[in-house]
């Protein structure tokens, strides 16, 4: 076995590694039956997105960033902004043609039932790779909800979507759904009046309901909702085609910048050409490879990450980086394609039991659940500023505190791996055994400066019986801190420093033939 999962899994599980973009093209229905041509771009947008992940952690393994360099964060960036786009799209249609409780309930069938199910078999694939992972509750839901550990890895845009499905219900049952258009327009004005008056692009991807409305990230959904309005006047040049594609690669390789900017008007645009020029079926056989992919293509979102990292953690240590990175872009697709019917039988039969359900229960259904979504939100607000205040206190004791030495205190750096791709993996822990429940956070400082800084998350039931404290054996005294690549031991010394939550400063020994510069 090459490495484990958990080495190859971010530290936190809340997105699959920096600036890395996926969203689910989860939009199915009668807009998308009509065009075939949206699935073709689903499946495009699919394939960019796998074909960046899969680059992503063949570097992570091997070290070989070849692949990276050609299928660089603008795919998956443009993957986000082309399915944001085409949700966008179809949301556009469907607000005007469902009534707001239809509408919402059909989203959640579209969008939970699937996810639950990946959520189960990888769960079951994890266990039975010795690798037990919990779920979170409050992740499963999809609200927005800040730094959140999701299964998938991937779950943060469905974050995104399921908040636009929400605003956009809460509009309809308003009975403002006809001033939706005018609505999005002047959100998107917010956005980027907020970004040229102070130069920020903010891309959160783990956003507080608060903080969601001005991320950059809306406007491909955003525009995209305005493309049906755009296409009824006929504002939709021809020959979007003809620029839309030198756009994209021009975005790809030559204009610099911050690829979530910059893959967003490619993305609209394609997606423009597509509304512009549709097509109501394939017509030959590689159009219909192109559809049955665009059927596939949410499970393959919801699927290629954890899937992926199973792979590439138990591939041979000798497999050459193309095997690699052809194997677990193959397999991705294959496991996509086997459960599509299962996603599309699900959608049928959800379907066709709330075309029949009662208007009533659809609206008490729907009315039940934004009220779930909106309170949870509201309650992940109050607790993740606290704990923004808590990491605000531990930079602070960890950059300006005295440390202190106690005989109840037990803290160690027990485990230093470099990954090929330069990336040092520092585990350890850190409690004092009179108060075993005191948060702490970890942090590895040079020159006074924070580098990385984490709250600790993980449970040792190991040390717990070493010491022959059982009731330790849940707590989460235990830190992983993933050291950058490019944070070179050169530059500078590295310190390791514990901050506990009463204001104390813990500095953990190194355990024997440990070091953090290896």
């Amino acid at each position: 076995m090459r490495h484990t999962p958990r080495a190859l899994l971010p530290a936190a599980s809340q997105e699959p590694f920096p600036g890395s973009p996926v969203v689910p093209p989860a939009q199915g229905g009668a807009f998308a039956l009509r065009n075939v041509r949206l699935q073709y771009l689903r499946a495009a947008a699919a394939l960019s997105v796998l074909l960046y992940h899969a680059s992503v952690i063949v570097e992570r393994i091997n070290g070989n960033s070849g692949f990276l360099s050609i299928f660089g964060g603008f795919w998956g960036a443009y993957g986000v902004a082309v399915f944001f786009a085409l949700s966008g799209y179809l949301m556009g249609e469907l607000i005007q043609r469902d009534d707001p409780a239809r509408f919402m309930v059909n989203r959640l069938a579209r969008i939970y039932p699937p996810m639950l199910l990946a959520v189960a078999i990888f769960w079951v694939a994890f266990f039975a790779a010795g690798f037990l992972r919990s779920i979170d509750p409050i992740g499963l839901l999809l609200a927005p909800a800040g730094s959140r550990d999701y299964f998938l890895a991937v779950e943060w845009t469905l974050v995104y979507e399921m908040s636009y499905y929400v605003i956009l219900a809460l509009l309809g049952f308003a009975g403002l759904r006809r001033f939706a258009s005018w609505l999005a327009a002047g959100w998107i004005a917010v956005i980027l009046i907020m970004l040229a008056k102070d130069g920020l692009v903010r891309d959160d991807t783990l956003p507080l309901l608060s903080e969601l409305p001005l991320q950059a990230i809306n406007l491909p959904f955003l525009i995209g909702f305005l493309l049906p309005d755009l296409a009824r006047r006929g504002w939709l040049p021809p020959g979007l085609w003809l620029v839309a594609i030198p756009t994209t690669l021009a975005g790809a390789y030559l204009i610099p910048g911050d690829p979530r900017m910059t893959a967003v008007f490619p993305a609209i645009l394609i997606v423009a050409a597509a509304v512009r020029t549709p097509k109501p079926a394939p017509e030959t056989r590689l159009g219909k490879v192109g559809e049955r992919l665009g059927d596939a293509s949410y499970m393959l979102y919801l699927c290629h990450m954890p899937l992926m990292t199973l792979f590439g953690g138990f591939a041979p240590a000798f497999m050459h980086s193309l095997a690699l990175w052809f194997g677990g872009i193959g397999a991705s697709i294959a496991f996509s394609l086997a459960l599509a019917p299962a996603d599309l039988g699900m959608h049928r039969w959800f379907k066709a039991r709330i075309a029949a359900a009662p208007a009533s229960r659809l609206r008490a259904l729907a009315l039940g659940f934004i009220a779930i979504f909106i309170g949870v939100a509201a309650y992940a607000e109050i607790d993740e500023r606290g704990k923004r205040a808590a990491y605000a206190q531990a930079v602070e004791v960890v950059t300006s505190g005295k440390p202190v030495v106690s005989p109840t205190i037990r803290a160690e750096i027990d485990s230093v791996d470099r990954l090929p791709d330069g990336t040092l993996v520092v585990r350890g822990y850190a409690v004092d055994l009179d108060r075993p429940k005191l948060a702490s956070h970890a942090a590895i400082l040079r020159n006074g400066s924070v580098v990385v800084m984490e709250r600790s998350r993980r449970m040792r039931a190991d040390k717990a019986q070493a010491w022959s404290r059982p009731d330790l054996a849940g707590v989460r005294f235990g830190f992983v801190l993933m050291l950058p690549k490019n944070a070179a031991c050169a530059a500078g010394a590295f310190e390791l420093r514990v901050a506990l939550e009463d204001g104390r400063l813990v500095v953990p020994t190194l355990a024997p033939a440990v070091s953090l510069c290896q």
